[in-house]
């Protein structure tokens, strides 16, 4: 079966808007997961298709590279694509247009299929397989690097998993981490920088209670400031996701 480009249109709303008067690079990858979870189930592999056999799927990676953030009432369109499978993970491509065609964003992205009684991934689903993706470039060269540790910790926050940061999956939403990931940053980088893109790496779930201790280390490159993140269980010191973001 081959695979289209699925399409989305969205207006940016008044809640999706920081005090900078434009969307989030949170925003944005909210957009991008509902646009890839409508598209997995016109594909027939979707979220609800998965756990009929106890099954789900799990982001494992995401980068995502901003040329511009939108502001509250533009109306954006989305593009995602499957862009093929690499040993037990899936690979999707994403791209954010605005009114006039001109490219604001673009990212790819790794997903595995996770065994929601055994809490671990497992084989992908033999339909995925069979899935073809279009014959079109990824809007960034693939960078599925390890991210690496903070060095030091130059600003940290302990934050506590809440029951509205859960997902279907009973654990913490991917975007959860990378909003505690900014919000330990200081007040003066978020209000005073942009954000330029970020990679994220998820390591290891996080369930309702949990304490998270969010790190970040800031290295100043030639007026870029570029801020390696941890994200750890606060108590045992696992490894919850790495984050990797770029400001201007």
């Amino acid at each position: 079966m081959t695979a289209g480009i699925w399409t989305d249109e969205v207006r940016v709303r008044s809640y999706d808007v920081t005090p900078q008067g434009t969307a989030s690079v949170l925003t944005l990858a909210d957009y991008f997961q509902e646009a890839a979870g409508r598209h997995a189930a016109e594909l027939g592999v979707s979220m609800t298709d998965l756990r009929a056999d106890g099954q789900a799927w799990v982001l494992a990676f995401m980068h995502m590279q901003v040329e511009r953030l939108p502001h509250q009432n533009e109306s954006l369109r989305i593009e995602t694509w499957p862009s093929g499978l690499e040993s037990a993970s899936a690979h999707r491509e994403f791209v954010f247009h605005d009114e006039e065609g001109t490219v604001l964003a673009g990212g790819t992205s790794r997903w595995f299929v996770f065994d929601v009684d055994r809490r671990r991934p497992v084989r992908p689903p033999r339909v995925l397989a069979d899935i073809e993706g279009p014959d079109r470039p990824g809007p960034i060269d693939q960078d599925l690097d390890a991210l690496s540790a903070p060095a030091h910790t130059d600003c940290e926050q302990t934050f506590t998993a809440r029951y509205h940061d859960l997902d279907l999956n009973r654990h913490v939403n991917n975007v959860r981490y990378l909003e505690w990931a900014l919000e330990t940053l200081p007040a003066a980088v978020l209000d005073e920088r942009r954000c330029l893109g970020f990679a994220v790496q998820f390591e290891a779930e996080t369930r309702l209670g949990d304490p998270v201790r969010a790190s970040a280390e800031q290295i100043e490159d030639g007026g870029t400031l570029r801020v390696r993140h941890r994200l750890a269980h606060a108590e045992s010191d696992q490894t919850l996701a790495l984050v990797r973001t770029t400001w201007l």
